[in-house]
């Protein structure tokens, strides 16, 4: 049975709502209510709901959501970024990777080298690169974000400055043409700002979702970053922004799975 009539409906009652509830949907739909679930499931997943106790509801532009949520939206697209990324990292490289679920994609690439040096503001991936690698890891100072567990602050910002990256590694809130890189809060705007200038590549990591969204923190115009990963080629407006500012763009290749390189240099 086709089930896009239902998931449709679904998404115009949480836009004129704001809510839904599993109960009401299943009796309104004549389904059992894991059936429900399942669809509130698939519909989080592709950044369209928050699912809460009980139900759903609309996420909020203006605030990212927890870590936990984040990482069950377009997970098969933040593996294929994390794989990419992997793909320019050389052992004995020194890196930085910043909190988020692209970059925990990263990390999850990592274990298959034994030689960097990684600085991290996230304490999942310390915990991860530390128990499941040989690399050497060092986890930032600062106060520690309930969210997404990452370390933020002054002191974090401090440390930061005492190191020359190979690589930093980043995630992003939004991409926008106007405004370029943006974030919803301010402590991982300031910290990126930072990287981006203590190593000898910026990496961002963004999914297709994050294109075409604008957020409350202007954080690095397109001129600040070297490269941007993702897990498909923008629009060709996006390109042209991005080529204007000298970005090169990694994203999934042809059929043979191939990287490639669109080179804007």
């Amino acid at each position: 049975m086709n089930n896009q009539p239902r998931l449709d409906e679904i998404q115009r009652i949480l836009s004129h709502e704001k809510r839904v509830r599993v109960s009401e949907l299943a009796d309104k739909f004549v389904v059992a209510e894991e059936t429900i679930r399942r669809d509130l499931r698939y519909l989080e997943e592709r950044g369209v709901l928050r699912r809460v106790h009980g139900g759903a509801i609309l996420p909020v532009a203006s605030e990212e959501q927890p870590l936990q949520i984040r990482s069950r939206i377009k997970p098969r697209a933040k593996i294929r970024i994390g794989e990419l990324a992997s793909g320019l990292i050389e052992e004995g490289m020194a890196l930085f990777l910043d909190t988020g679920t692209s970059t925990l994609a990263l990390a999850q690439q990592l274990k298959r080298f034994s030689g960097l040096k990684i600085i991290t503001n996230s304490m999942d991936i310390a915990v991860l690169l530390t128990q499941q690698s040989e690399n050497a890891v060092t986890l930032t100072p600062g106060r520690v974000r309930r969210i997404d567990n990452a370390l933020i602050g002054p002191h974090t910002l401090e440390f930061a400055r005492q190191f020359h990256y190979d690589i930093a590694f980043m995630g992003i809130g939004a991409v926008d043409r106007e405004n370029g890189f943006m974030d919803y809060e301010e402590p991982e705007a300031l910290l990126r700002r930072v990287l981006s200038t203590h190593c000898r590549q910026s990496v961002i990591l963004a999914d297709e979702g994050k294109f075409g969204l604008r957020t409350y923190v202007k954080t690095l115009p397109f001129s600040a970053v070297n490269t941007l990963v993702t897990n498909a080629l923008p629009s060709a407006d996006f390109v042209a922004s991005l080529e204007n500012e000298h970005v090169n763009i990694l994203y999934p290749g042809n059929a043979a799975d191939d990287i490639t390189r669109l080179s804007v240099f």
